[in-house]
């Protein structure tokens, strides 16, 4: 039997966590990790940038709803990797971001490769830790987990010098608790009090909405909420990473909670009781100012410092999302007789109905076509099973706002940070997670332009993605943005490019569309091909509905 190191302690304890894969560019100070991951059956998934790894593994937490992770050498490594963490820490996602380093004794004399890992990850994770010794890579691994895992989710960060990675360890070291016994296990439930306060409040409501933001991703079942929404008759809108938690198709769900993208979500000022499951009241609601005055809020989160943050709520509750939807259904359930409130969801529904009609009546089929061409062009080929990752500009937010989630982790959006160009391993993620659901990934040509060769990552791995290109040869938003403020553009035009002859010299299946007619069909064979797939549509440029909304915020208009 091979000897056993402070890397197979490592990789062991990674196991326990139920980690399967990891996302990765192979570097000097974790070559003794790489070796052990293979002596114990971990997949390792190598990409062509450290970023993209990181990436992915972002997206396969997000779509698995599980904790993910990428590993990567010290120094240059882990500052490639670097610049995914903050659109990861600002979408809140369970990732455990891996880098080894010089060894111990060597820190603080210019070792090699030497940087301030700790101090640098430190504002953009929930907990960064260095491991000093052997002894503790158990406890530091099962802090990292539950760091990234309780209350609000988000990213750790762990540094593993390369003496601790080789040092011999006996069998008598291996790991000795699985994790329900290092972390608790159950639901925190609200305070009784509080859940029958925020029921009577509902009960009484005439213009009641449920909110569903990130947290409820991760500890929301979809029949607890939509057991929620069926018993009381609320209107559910979803946002961020809930969006799917319940179905856009189904009755009581209204789609995004964002009066940019969905303006029935603009009705929000008319609510009079607002139920907020992990939604944090921030710019995207003015800071509570997008809500009435008058509306009472019910904010339940896992973070007691969030409730109340920005404006004052009627009901806080701090606890299990899952537990108090529960409680919360049962309080409802338990009251009886409610307001009618048939008149404002017959409202919600008008408004709905007028938005699909107003989006699909952009699909002119004109040269070059309108985004929304490429969209309802391209609606026969998705199922309820299908991912849909957005990325890029003006392009993306047409498809923003005109595709439906289906289902939880299948409607990716960069997040908070809009940190471009991570469609592609986003996508690449969500089939490795996924391997019989079509995945379709939309991205501008100039997000396509930071990690368009991972297509040679898709390949080596038989990662069988499609992307649908959108191509303007602009910074499409921005553009529009700089026209609307300054009357010019500066800097955001680029050169017409065949991004389908980039991709297919890399390997991949592609096509190259001009017209309406042809998207749907490019887009069945690209899906069809059994390969890596890219669909490149020649579109207008135009401001999307965001841009539009934003526009106005700003100039008052």
């Amino acid at each position: 039997m091979a000897k056993l190191t402070g890397a197979h302690l490592f990789i062991r304890c990674l196991k326990m966590e139920g980690i399967e894969k990891v996302f990765t560019i192979v570097g000097d100070t974790i070559l003794p990790l790489v070796d052990a991951a293979e002596d114990e059956g971990i997949q390792f998934i190598d990409t062509r940038h450290e970023g993209a790894a990181l990436h992915m593994a972002d997206g396969y937490a997000r779509i698995t709803g599980c904790p993910a992770v990428g590993i990567f050498t010290g120094g240059p490594g882990f500052s490639n990797a670097i610049s995914a963490l903050p659109a990861i820490y600002t979408s809140e996602s369970p990732v455990v971001f891996i880098a080894g380093a010089a060894a111990l004794p060597e820190h603080g004399q210019s070792a090699f490769q030497e940087i301030d890992q700790i101090g640098m990850t430190t504002p953009v994770t929930k907990g960064s830790w260095m491991i000093h010794d052997k002894t503790r890579i158990p406890e530091m691994v099962a802090t990292a987990f539950r760091t990234a895992t309780t209350g609000r989710p988000g990213p750790v960060h762990l540094t593993l010098p390369i003496d601790l990675q080789e040092v011999e360890i006996s069998e008598d070291e291996l790991p000795q608790y699985m994790p329900q016994e290092y972390r608790p296990t159950g639901r925190a439930q609200g305070d009784p009090t509080l859940i029958d306060r925020a029921a009577s409040l509902l009960k009484g409501a005439k213009k009641p909405v449920i909110i569903a933001g990130n947290p409820a991703r991760y500890s929301v079942d979809p029949a607890q909420l939509q057991e929620l929404a069926e018993s009381t008759g609320i209107p559910v809108f979803t946002v961020e990473q809930a969006r799917g938690l319940l179905d856009d198709e189904h009755p009581l769900c209204f789609g995004y909670a964002d009066g940019a993208l969905n303006p029935t979500a603009r009705r929000f000022r008319e609510a009079d009781v607002i139920l907020l499951l992990g939604k944090r009241l921030d710019h995207r609601y003015r800071y509570g100012g997008a809500f009435s005055d008058s509306a009472k809020i019910i904010q339940a989160d896992p973070s007691a410092a969030e409730i109340g943050r920005n404006r004052g709520v009627a009901v806080g509750i701090e606890g299990d999302l899952g537990a108090v939807v529960e409680q919360i259904t049962a309080a409802c359930k338990a009251a009886g007789a409610k307001e009618n409130i048939a008149p404002w969801v017959e409202q919600l529904n008008k408004d709905a109905a007028a938005w699909d009609a107003e989006l699909r009546g952009h699909a002119d089929g004109q040269d070059p076509m309108h985004p929304l061409d490429v969209y309802t062009n391209l609606e026969q080929h998705l199922d309820d099973d299908t991912v849909l990752v957005m990325d890029g500009g003006d392009y993306v937010q047409w498809g923003r706002s005109f595709l439906k989630a289906r289902k939880p982790g299948r409607f990716q959006r960069l997040g908070p940070l809009s940190h471009l160009g991570a469609a592609v391993p986003y996508a690449m993620a969500a089939k490795l997670a996924y391997p019989d659901s079509k995945v379709l990934a939309f991205s501008g040509d100039g997000a396509f332009g930071f990690y368009s060769m991972e297509y040679d990552t898709a390949i080596r791995h038989n990662i069988n993605i499609t992307t649908v290109l959108g191509n303007d040869h602009t910074w499409g938003i921005d553009k529009t943005f700089q026209v609307a403020y300054y009357n010019r553009a500066v800097g955001t035009d680029l050169r017409p490019i065949r991004y389908d002859k980039v991709v297919e010299a890399i390997g991949a299946y592609t096509e190259h569309v001009d017209t309406p007619a042809e998207v749907g069909p490019a887009v069945e064979r690209a899906l069809a091909s059994g390969r890596p797939a890219l669909v490149d549509v020649a579109i207008r440029s135009g401001a999307s509905p965001l841009a539009d909304a934003m526009i106005a915020r700003r100039t008052g208009g």
